[in-house]
C-alpha cells in the first residue's frame, strides 16, 4: 500500500519532470534554429555587399582608366614626361571615392620604381591653411589605396599606377593637397613631384 502511494506520488512528479524537460528541449532547439537562420541571413548580406563593393570599385577604375589613359600616353610617350599625373583635381562627396592615374616613363636602364604619397597641406572651407597634427595626417593618408611596392620598368618603357581615394563620412570639408613622389631603386628621387587635389564638400 505504502509502495503504491509512493509510486503514485513520485511517479507523477517524474512524469511532470520529463514533460517539462521535453518542453525545455523543444524551446532550446527552436532558439538554436532561429539563431542559425539569423546568422546565415547576416552572412549572406555581408557577402552580397562585399561583391557589390568590389564590383563598384572595378567599374569606377575602368571608367577612369578610359579617361586618363589617353592623357597619360600623351604625356609619357609623346612629350617624354618622366612622371605624370593628369586630371589631378576632383570634388569628392563624403562616403565616395575616386581613382587618379599616375604614369612613370623610365629613360634610364632597367630599374625599380616606387610611389610615395604624402599630404602637402589642407585648406579649410574658409580658404585658411590648417596645421595638421601627425595623427590627423595618418588618418587622412589612410584614405589612399595605391601600390607602394617597387615595380620593375625596363629602359624606355612606361608603367601606370592607380591611386584610389576613399573619403570617409567623418572628413572635414576643405581642399586636401597631396604630393606623389617617385623613387628609383628605393633611394633616388625620379622626375618631378606631382600634386593632386581632393575637394571635400
Amino acid at each position: 500500500m505504502i509502495v503504491t502511494i509512493i509510486y503514485i506520488l513520485f511517479g507523477d512528479v517524474r512524469y511532470k519532470m520529463v514533460k517539462i524537460n521535453k518542453k525545455a528541449a523543444i524551446g532550446l532547439s527552436i532558439n538554436t534554429l532561429v539563431v542559425v537562420i539569423i546568422s546565415l541571413v547576416i552572412l549572406g548580406s555581408g557577402i552580397t555587399m562585399l561583391y557589390k563593393f568590389i564590383g563598384g570599385a572595378e567599374d569606377i577604375k575602368g571608367q577612369l582608366d578610359s579617361k586618363t589613359n589617353e592623357e597619360l600616353e600623351r604625356l609619357l610617350v609623346n612629350q617624354g614626361e618622366r612622371v605624370a599625373l593628369p586630371l589631378n583635381s576632383i570634388t569628392i562627396p563624403k562616403d565616395e571615392g575616386h581613382v587618379f592615374g599616375m604614369g612613370i616613363l623610365n629613360i634610364a636602364e632597367k630599374a625599380d620604381f616606387n610611389i610615395v604619397v604624402g599630404l602637402s597641406k589642407f585648406i579649410n572651407s574658409n580658404d585658411e591653411i590648417v596645421d595638421i597634427k601627425p595623427n590627423e595626417e595618418t588618418e587622412i593618408l589612410d584614405w589612399l589605396l595605391y601600390n607602394d611596392e617597387p615595380t620593375t620598368i625596363a629602359e624606355n618603357e612606361h608603367h601606370k599606377e592607380s591611386i584610389m581615394v576613399n573619403v570617409p563620412n567623418t572628413a572635414v570639408d576643405g581642399r586636401y593637397i597631396f604630393k606623389a613622389q617617385v623613387f628609383m631603386n628605393g633611394a633616388e628621387s625620379y622626375g618631378n613631384i606631382q600634386k593632386f587635389y581632393v575637394i571635400v564638400k
